[in-house]
């Protein structure tokens, strides 16, 4: 991969724009000791992905049975709490949502402006289908920090765009798993010239800082 071309992932830009907005010191330098380390130095498994599988066996069982509290039981000393929580926020949401199936996502997505220029890359973490047919790509959010307003803009709009542009079809969300929250994202509001001429603005900068950095 040409290091001069990185593709910011969503979670470094989304703490790159909190900082740079707030007038406080990024840390880009930082990330890209940790992209570019050696692979025995990285830490490759997402730590949630067991999380994931247990939300898709619960939603698949009519959202019922104890695939979360297994996954809670299961979890490492490190991740208890937060998969707790998580639990706790899933149980909530999808009692109100009743979405009759969940699959994964595998793959990141790169979202592009019109232009062609590659912004920003994420995963779309599950896709739920709902009983009137609709099917939404809910990125989750984990952390117990809260998404400042200018972070919510910045993933609103990459999410948009990237579920936007895998497949229109798909109803792009974000899920806040702690407080069992779904934010189903106004597609044509979060990708108005506004919007993503902010997002264009943050990648650029990321990417321009990527490469002093080095």
């Amino acid at each position: 991969m040409d290091q001069a071309k990185h593709i910011p992932s969503l979670a470094h830009l989304r703490d790159f724009a909190r900082a740079r907005n707030s007038g406080r010191a990024t840390h880009v330098a930082a990330d890209r000791q940790q992209v570019t380390a050696p692979s025995d130095n990285k830490f490759f498994a997402f730590a949630y992905e067991k999380f994931l599988t247990a939300v898709i066996e619960y939603v698949n069982n009519g959202c019922r049975g104890g695939a979360l509290e297994r996954a809670v039981e299961n979890s490492s000393s490190k991740m208890h709490d937060s998969y707790a929580a998580a639990a706790q926020g899933l149980t909530q949401l999808l009692a109100e949502v009743q979405p009759i199936s969940a699959r994964r996502r595998q793959r990141n997505i790169v979202a592009v402006d019109d232009d062609g220029e590659e912004l920003v890359s994420l995963r779309v973490h599950l896709i739920f289908e709902l009983a009137n047919g609709d099917e939404i790509a809910a990125l989750f959010y984990f952390s117990e920090r809260r998404l400042t307003p200018i972070e919510m803009t910045l993933v609103e709009t990459a999410t948009a765009l990237a579920v936007g542009q895998a497949d229109p079809t798909l109803i792009p969300a974000i899920l806040l798993a702690r407080t069992g929250q779904l934010v189903v994202v106004d597609s044509l509001e979060a990708t108005s010239s506004d919007r993503v001429a902010f997002l264009q603005d943050e990648a650029a900068a990321y990417k321009d800082e990527w490469v002093l950095s080095a």
